[in-house]
């Protein structure tokens, strides 16, 4: 079967591996991680796969990743997904010493509507003051998943 992007006609969608593209948005930041002594935790499970066509998820994802890179500072931040109710996949982003949480919480305002176009939800939470973690869920659909 043939799958086509929505946006883009005659472009090919494309299923890549979630930990792929995740590790790819990190790489872009990779000297203000060097420099914040930021440290990236990935066990996104690789048979995790996600189209390459839904740019509103990679877009939502991408935006925790800059919300989370540009307020970290001496940090580990972790990383994971998995998929719950057997058809929604989850993505978690944790900061494990966040000084500045309603800063992340601001820079997530504009990936909110996007999340909610596809039928997702964007969740933040902060615990004891210091690590606050971003869930993103959304429903997966054929192609995507294990």
């Amino acid at each position: 079967m043939k799958t086509t992007n929505i946006l883009h006609p005659n472009r090919k969608r494309v299923r890549v591996l979630l930990y792929d593209a995740v590790d790819d948005m990190f790489k872009i930041f990779s000297v203000v991680l060097k420099d914040n002594e930021i440290r990236i935790i990935n066990t996104i499970s690789t048979d995790i796969l996600i189209s390459t066509g839904d740019e509103v998820i990679l877009s939502v994802i991408q935006r925790m990743v800059t919300a989370v890179v540009a307020n970290a500072f001496d940090t580990t931040i972790n990383v994971t997904a998995k998929e719950v109710y057997g058809n929604t996949l989850e993505v978690k982003i944790k900061d494990e010493n966040c000084y500045n949480t309603y800063a992340i919480a601001i820079s997530l305002q504009s990936a909110v509507p996007l999340a909610e176009k596809i039928g997702g939800h964007l969740d933040i939470t902060n615990q004891k003051q210091k690590i606050t973690t971003i869930e993103f869920r959304f429903p997966l659909e054929e192609g995507q998943g294990r």
